[in-house]
Order: C-alpha cells, then sequence, then structure tokens
C-alpha cells in the first residue's frame, strides 16, 4: 500500500441528511443498508464487541483533521462505512496517499493500533460483517455506476496528474510517454473503454512493457508484480513469532498448514509490496507447472479466521498505518492466494503467496492444477487497489538477490540492492542454484 498520511473526504453529512428547498431544513436521517444496519447491532448485541468499539475511541491518538474529528463512536463509523458502499474513490495525489485505493482504511486505521482496536477486528463476526460489507463495495465498483470517478478533472482518473503517474509506476516517462502507449485502452471513449472502476484497476500493460528478462535462463527468477521489494528472509522456520514486529515469517500459518509446507523449510521468502497505482496482475516467475492452488477467505478459513484491520501494535502515534508497518505479520492473517508451482531446475517447487490487505482483499487465481507455465503467464490478479505478494523457495536452494539499476547521492547511475528497490513485472530480481 505505500506509507501514508491519511485522508479521505468525509461525505457522512450530505448523504444521510437532507431537505426540501423552500420549505423548514427539517433534516431526516436515511436509513442505513440492511448490511450496515445488522453490522451495528452485531456490534450492541455482543458485549465484547460492543466494549470494543467503544474502548478503541478512548483509546486512539487524537484526530489528525476536521474530517477524522467528526466519527466520534461507533454509530458515526458506521454510517461512514455504510456512505462509502456506493463510492467509488477518486484519484488522490498518487500510490503515497492510502486513501486513494483503501478509504475504509483510511477511515478505520486510526483505531487499528490500539489494544480494543485489535480485539474488534479480529473478532470473527466483526470479519464476518466486514466481509459482507466488502462484497457489496466490491459490486459497486465492479458496476457502471463507478465509472464516475473515470474522468479529466481533479480527482479523476483520466486527469493529467493521475495517467502521468500511472506512467511513471509502470516505469515510463510522463515526459515522453502517454497512458495509451502502455496501458489496453481506447482513448475515443470517455472512460477509456473501461466499463467499471474495477476495470481501470486490473487493467492490462501491453506486451512489451511487461516483456520477461532472461526468458529462458531457468536460473533467474523474475518479478511476479510490479512492486518495490520489502524483505528478503532466510532460513525459514515452520513456525516463529510472526505476531511480534519485524520478526521472521511463520511457514505454516504463511501457508494455511498446507502438505508442502515442510518442503519449504530452511528455505527462502522475499515480500514485495503494491502501491495503488501499480500493475495489479501477477504474473509467473519462472517455468513450470502448477501443482496446486488455494484461496484462503477471510470469510472461511477457520483456523485462524484471517483478519481486514489486524496489525502489530506498536508505539508510533503520528502515522496510522500500522499494517504497512506489520507486512510480515500481515501475511499469515490476510486473505491470500497461494499458488505452488514446480519450477524447472535448478528452482524446484515455489509458492506465489497473493496477501490481499483490507478491503482490497479480493484475490483472483486464473490458472489451474496442471497447467504448464512459461515465464510472463498470468497467474491471477489482485482486485481493487495495491497489496502485498511473497515468492517462497525450498530449503535445498541458494538464492541470491541480483542488483537493480538505481542513482547515487550525486544522481549518476549506479548498482543498488535489491531490497527497498522497485521492479517491474518481468525483472530479473534473483539467482537461484542447488546446493551442494
Amino acid at each position: 500500500m505505500g506509507k501514508a498520511k491519511i485522508r479521505f473526504n468525509l461525505r457522512r453529512l450530505r448523504a444521510h441528511y437532507h431537505f426540501t428547498p423552500g420549505q423548514p431544513q427539517v433534516y431526516t436521517a436515511r436509513a442505513l443498508n440492511p448490511i450496515v444496519q445488522e453490522f451495528k447491532e452485531y456490534i450492541e448485541r455482543e458485549g465484547v464487541v460492543y466494549a470494543a468499539f467503544n474502548q478503541m475511541f478512548e483509546q486512539a491518538p487524537s484526530p489528525q483533521n476536521e474530517d477524522q474529528a467528526k466519527i466520534e463512536d461507533y454509530v458515526d463509523l458506521m454510517e461512514m462505512i455504510d456512505t462509502q458502499l456506493t463510492a467509488a474513490p477518486s484519484y488522490g495525489g498518487g500510490a503515497s496517499d492510502m486513501a486513494a485505493a483503501v478509504p475504509y482504511y483510511a477511515i478505520i486505521s486510526r483505531f487499528c493500533n490500539t489494544p480494543a482496536g485489535y480485539s474488534a477486528f479480529t473478532d470473527p463476526g466483526v470479519n464476518e460483517r466486514l466481509g459482507r460489507v466488502f462484497n457489496a463495495w466490491n459490486e459497486y465498483l465492479r458496476s457502471v455506476d463507478s465509472t464516475d470517478v473515470i474522468y479529466d478533472g481533479e480527482g479523476g482518473w483520466l486527469s493529467t496528474t493521475a495517467l502521468n503517474a500511472m506512467v511513471q509506476h509502470a516505469g515510463g516517462d510522463p515526459g515522453q510517454d502517454t497512458f495509451d502507449n502502455f496501458y489496453v485502452c481506447d482513448t475515443t471513449d470517455p472512460h477509456y473503454g473501461f466499463k467499471s472502476y474495477d476495470e481501470l484497476f486490473v487493467r492490462e500493460l501491453k506486451a512489451v512493457h511487461r516483456a520477461v528478462v532472461s526468458p529462458d535462463d531457468t536460473a533467474i527468477v523474475n518479478s511476479a508484480c510490479t512492486s518495490t521489494v520489502y524483505e528478503i528472509y532466510y532460513n525459514l522456520k515452520k513456525t516463529d513469532r510472526f505476531w511480534i514486529k519485524d520478526t521472521p515469517y511463520s511457514l505454516n500459518h504463511m501457508l494455511a498448514e498446507d502438505d508442502l509446507v515442510d518442503t519449504f523449510v530452511g528455505g527462502t521468502v522475499i515480500q514485495a509490496m503494491l502501491a495503488s497505482l501499480d500493475y495489479h496482475r501477477w504474473r509467473s516467475p519462472v517455468d513450470g507447472t502448477v501443482v496446486k492452488t488455494r484461496l484462503i477467505s477471510g470469510l472461511t478459513h477457520p483456523n485462524p479466521p484471517p483478519t481486514y484491520y489486524a496489525a502489530c501494535l506498536d508505539d508510533v502515534q503520528d502515522d496510522f498505518d500500522v499494517i504497512t508497518r506489520s507486512q510480515d505479520f500481515v501475511t499469515a492473517i490476510s486473505t491470500r492466494a497461494l499458488i505452488f508451482i514446480q519450477a524447472e531446475d535448478p528452482v524446484g517447487l515455489i509458492c506465489f503467496v497473493g496477501v490481499g490487505l483490507c478491503e482490497v482483499s479480493t484475490c483472483e487465481i486464473t490458472v489451474k492444477e496442471g497447467q504448464v507455465l512459461k515465464k510472463g503467464d498470468q497467474l491471477g490478479m489482485f482486485h481493487f487497489g495495491g497489496s502485498t505478494h511473497c515468492l517462497v523457495f525450498g530449503g535445498d536452494v541458494t538464492v541470491t538477490q541480483i542488483m537493480q539499476p538505481g542513482k547515487d547521492d550525486d544522481g549518476n547511475d549506479t548498482e543498488v540492492p535489491l531490497v527497498g528497490s522497485k521492479v517491474r513485472v518481468g525483472k530479473d530480481i534473483l539467482t537461484v542454484s542447488k546446493q551442494t
């Protein structure tokens, strides 16, 4: 998602109250959507949940702006959730502006970094009801009504600023390249041919801009997503203390107790983060065959139930984006797609893990067991915004980072470490060799 100072536009007062021109201004509250109303009733019915939703307001840091100050209790929170159900995110100024893609998290994040918020957002009943909210919102984002944010103007996704930002995140130069040079679209259509907000966010790169580096070298692993490399961790353990910030990854939790977990003990994981303006499709980093796929749903996986807004608690009070600071933790608790691939030697068995964060937790797998893959073939995609992903390697191979092109302090061309680098999909990022 990228670190951000979270901003959002509170439209609750305009959306929930109305008056008739020429008559006394008597305001009438609009009823909540039945899905949100049932959510509110669940909070009020369950004593522990009710306490948590009230205490998190007491424990949360002070609001950072006037809009946040208007959400004073869980009732206001439910009303804001309801309003967002029929609102697609507008362009917010760049990938670092989290609210551009995750407006619900922008609303709720102030409370995530509190003990009561942690209790509230790990409650299975709360997650079930959040899931219903997101399903309804996602249905809206797939509808033609959501194209009202795909226009040329301030806040629109076809504004010059937005188009340039999407080109830049794809590796282009906005001074020389145009959006239609990079992405499949129809510039003669008012919405560039996108029939919904979601169609814009799963937009397809033209083949030349997702070309694979070294396609015939099976020892090279390519980037599965356009993303920023967050971490590489070696000597993976089957279980570990993943609930503490900045601790090792826990394989058994990340891979949902899969029977292939032991293959990866002692192995390596690389994690990279997608920003809201990045290309959201996943492409195979290797040649190989799909062994199996699994979708670990935040609504159906019972042990433990993955959560939408839980993160490792810390003492940072001036940055509400606690989930971004807990990337290793979320790989074990969030909705995620697992795609196991038997890659050609020397790589061997790997697992692609697509991690859906917050309300952008919809992972779509588009490959099937037994399917033969070449580097660059589509594996699936995230819907509705940015997220994070991992590649997991077995304990019988050595994984080496490939240095990436960058700039030194004087602006001269140089090589920089892979961790921290922005890499486009198909870029060569790792070399693999069999251990002797």
